[in-house]
């Protein structure tokens, strides 16, 4: 559907610098949803009451964006369903951060296996994958809807869609927490796994995670910034709704098993050059975007900035929930002590324990959940950027030189995560 927008608005009436207004308003309006989400949410509980309010009154008021007959009613409704879309994005990360959570919490006490927490690029991947599926799947309807019966047609059926929102929501599960926690039970032998405590001090885990959050803002101003451009550049040159709508089928189809595959080698060698890998495809897109005349260039410029954002999400998800963890865990290894890996330890004057109780623990310097909304919004924080930065530099410019301006955004985001220098990953392997 977000390719579409554009060309919606312009039927309107708007010019392309009042379109890439109604985005930013629109996207403002997602990222307002998700930071009150943040202020809202302190349980579980409430994450999911939350997810399934929002989707529920999202039903009708998606049906009154088909309806609207001028700008300023797309973008009062517009704003309305995307405010209650950003609530339900920052409730569903904030879920997934208290689970997150929870279960490093049980890991660590019960003294069990930590494969599990090792494998937590490969769920943030599999999370991330719902946003290339969802291109594909709004790809394939959205355009053919428009061109057979219309805009209004289109909000029906997305109207109607939408209900499987608040329902699914009602099937996550919501775990106590504290029911996770155990006191362990092999305290003292031999088999324990041994901990070694090399806690960050709060300052640190926090800079670090403000770092990430600007650097995946910035990420998703580039990412925004090519699906506009894209849209636009498309309108003007002629080519219909089926044909722009294309672009995010296949987008989505290339990203999937690249998303998956990068979040997957990232849980062995850390999320950083992934992460480095995703702006660089980034840059390419837009620097390619700024020549490209025909239906494949655009669908390659497609491929390009979705790797960009899908496979950014998941690394950054995981990047930030591993530097949150690691802050307070210790590092972990996945079989018994050895006398080399003792006597090491002892020399450099690391303290030794065994399995901890959650006292000895101690808390977490920032809250997993809380980042989680965070970074939820970041997606929406760089989509009214994005578009205010591109819809003012095609008025002032042209659209090529906007968007060769533009195409240097992923250096500055990549030049912000350099100093983080975290591997949590490699370092739970035991082989740092």
């Amino acid at each position: 559907m977000i390719p579409l927008l554009p060309v919606y608005a312009g039927s309107l009436g708007a010019s392309n610098f009042h379109i890439g207004l109604y985005l930013a308003f629109s996207y403002s309006c997602l990222a307002i949803g998700a930071l009150l989400a943040t202020k809202i949410i302190d349980h579980a509980s409430k994450a999911k009451t939350l997810l399934v309010t929002s989707g529920v009154m999202s039903v009708p008021l998606t049906f009154m964006v088909g309806q609207a007959n001028s700008v300023v009613e797309l973008a009062w409704y517009t704003s309305i369903v995307w405010l209650l879309g950003g609530a339900g994005f920052g409730a569903l990360n904030a879920l997934t951060g208290h689970i997150t959570q929870a279960h490093d919490q049980r890991v660590n006490n019960q003294g069990l296996n930590h494969q599990s927490i090792n494998d937590r690029g490969k769920v943030m991947g599999v999370l991330a994958i719902t946003s290339p599926l969802g291109s594909v799947l709004g790809g394939l309807i959205s355009g053919p809807i428009v061109d057979q019966w219309g805009f209004e047609a289109l909000f029906l059926s997305l109207a109607l869609l939408n209900l499987l929102w608040p329902v699914s929501s009602l099937f996550i599960p919501v775990a106590n927490r504290h029911s996770a926690v155990a006191q362990p039970t092999n305290k003292g032998s031999k088999d324990s796994v041994p901990c070694i405590s090399e806690p960050e001090d709060k300052k640190s885990v926090i800079s670090k995670i403000r770092r990430l959050i600007g650097a995946t803002t910035l990420m998703y101003v580039t990412y925004y910034i090519g699906l506009f451009a894209t849209s636009i550049t498309m309108k003007d040159v002629g080519f219909s709704a089926t044909a722009i709508s294309s672009t995010a089928i296949w987008g989505g189809l290339a990203a999937i098993p690249f998303v998956y595959g990068i979040t997957r080698i990232s849980d062995w060698l850390g999320q950083k050059p992934f992460w480095m890998l995703c702006n660089l495809a980034g840059f390419a897109g837009l620097m390619l975007l700024a020549y490209a005349t025909t239906l494949f260039h655009f669908w390659l410029v497609a491929v390009l900035i979705r790797f960009l954002s899908s496979g950014g999400r998941g690394l950054s998800n995981a990047w930030a929930m591993d530097v949150i963890s690691a802050s307070s865990n210790s590092v972990l290894s996945n079989s018994g002590p050895s006398n080399s890996g003792l006597s090491h330890a002892r020399a450099s004057g690391t303290r030794i324990s065994q399995s901890t109780s959650p006292t000895e623990q101690g808390p977490k310097p920032v809250s997993e959940t809380k980042v989680m909304a965070l970074l939820s919004s970041t997606t929406w924080i760089g989509g009214v950027l994005g578009y205010l930065i591109y819809g003012s530099s095609a008025q002032m410019l042209n659209t090529q030189s906007a968007v060769l301006i533009t195409s240097l955004i992923p250096f500055i985001a990549m030049f912000l995560v350099l100093s983080i220098n975290h591997s949590p990953n490699l370092i739970r392997r035991g082989n740092l």
